[in-house]
């Protein structure tokens, strides 16, 4: 039997913003939730940076190291040369929560968190050696993690089942667990308005939310927004999230100056606190979430908790989330999301059932579930080592 007080390592060492802390600071949030667990002690290693915006709870222990305050080369440094010899003494079992963990303490849980590590044909389209240098590095260091894992969390069915089949890891302990979504994403009220209520002057305004990298493919909806403006319909879009790749956000704004000039119906918002995205899914009358690469699309989630109608790429993982919840096009082309966003305008009347839906399915994914099942794999997992 897995002793009651048990102590987990959180390796947190990789965080520095983004997803991974959106997860990490929600477990946490909804683990103090958990009745059962919280005789557990927590052993959180990450940088000041992060761990001053975690809880506190007497059973939270946060461990900082001044090479994690630095560089992404220190992090490495300590997370290569200086990491295990904390965790012998501190814990029982490690939850390696951005799954790079390469160490020799055992045992440990990794997770998958980013299929661009599996899906290289999106390499191709990445010209520098530097980024295409730091997924490969990436790569190999989740292929170690994943090999010596007492455990694997994947966040869909999708990633399951592409990863497992590139790393050869079929005998490994596997679990599907879902990220969460928070109840400041879901809206009270569906009200979705017919297309003749819109006008040059107060248009339908599209919304797409997503860091710019080469598999995000703004570029293809700038084009597919143009082309609805050129037949006639009163449309705009406003982009929101910052450039992560350089040369795709050169293209983007090539795209974007040919477009529309002078902005009048196009706006690129690089960032906006996460405080407030809420806000922008409620205040814009239709979603389009356009990435061809993902291993659970939180973004999706966020959407379909707006109550608007969605226009989605047709790429796994989505349809395994928004399910019949949406409209679906290619990402890489521009005349599959102009027919796909042209049917949606035209459909305006009937997505209503397509929002209903969405909001009733974002009842499976909520933090707390997300929390307790991840802690039962953990304890599960610690429970099936010391059983041999």
């Amino acid at each position: 039997m897995t002793k009651k007080n048990i102590s987990i390592g959180i390796d947190a060492t990789s965080i520095v913003d983004g997803g991974g802390f959106t997860h990490l600071s929600q477990f946490l949030f909804n683990y103090l939730k958990i009745k059962h667990y919280s005789t557990h002690k927590l052993n959180i290693y990450a940088s000041l940076k992060v761990l001053n915006q975690l809880p506190n709870h007497p059973n939270f222990i946060k461990r900082n190291f001044p090479l994690l305050n630095k560089s992404r080369f220190h992090r490495v440094f300590f997370q290569l040369f200086l990491f295990d010899k904390f965790l012998n003494k501190e814990c029982d079992i490690l939850f390696s929560v951005t799954g790079d963990y390469t160490g020799v303490f055992r045992p440990y849980v990794a997770m998958s968190q980013n299929m661009m590590l599996y899906e290289r044909e999106f390499w191709d389209e990445i010209k520098s050696i530097k980024e295409k240098a730091k997924f490969f590095f990436n790569f190999r260091r989740q292929q170690k993690c994943f090999k010596n894992a007492e455990g694997i969390i994947f966040l869909s069915q999708y990633a399951k089942k592409y990863i497992t089949k590139v790393l050869k890891i079929e005998d490994k302990n596997k679990a599907i667990i879902h990220h969460g979504i928070s109840n400041q994403f879901i809206s009270k009220k569906i009200e979705i308005i017919c297309l003749n209520n819109y006008s040059e002057k107060s248009p339908f305004r599209f919304l797409y939310v997503s860091t710019v990298h080469v598999y995000k493919n703004q570029w293809h909806v700038v084009e597919a927004i143009s082309k609805l403006k050129e037949k006639g319909y009163p449309v705009s879009l406003t982009l929101i999230g910052d450039i992560i790749y350089k040369p795709s956000g050169d293209k983007l704004k090539r795209t974007i100056d040919k477009a529309d000039p002078k902005r009048e119906f196009i706006n690129h918002i690089l960032h906006i606190p996460n405080t407030e995205m809420a806000d922008q899914y409620f205040n814009h009358d239709g979603i389009i979430f356009a990435s061809s690469c993902e291993n659970m699309p939180n973004i999706l989630l966020e959407s379909m908790g707006s109550g608007k109608p969605i226009a989605s790429s047709d790429k796994s993982p989505m349809p395994e989330f928004l399910k019949e919840g949406g409209f679906y096009f290619n990402a890489s082309s521009v005349n599959s999301i102009f027919n796909t966003l042209e049917n949606m305008l035209l459909s305006l009347k009937t997505s209503q059932d397509y929002s209903i839906k969405n909001i009733k399915e974002l009842k499976n994914y909520t933090w707390e579930k997300t929390a307790t099942k991840t802690i039962d794999f953990i304890e599960n997992t610690l429970k099936r080592y010391k059983n041999g």
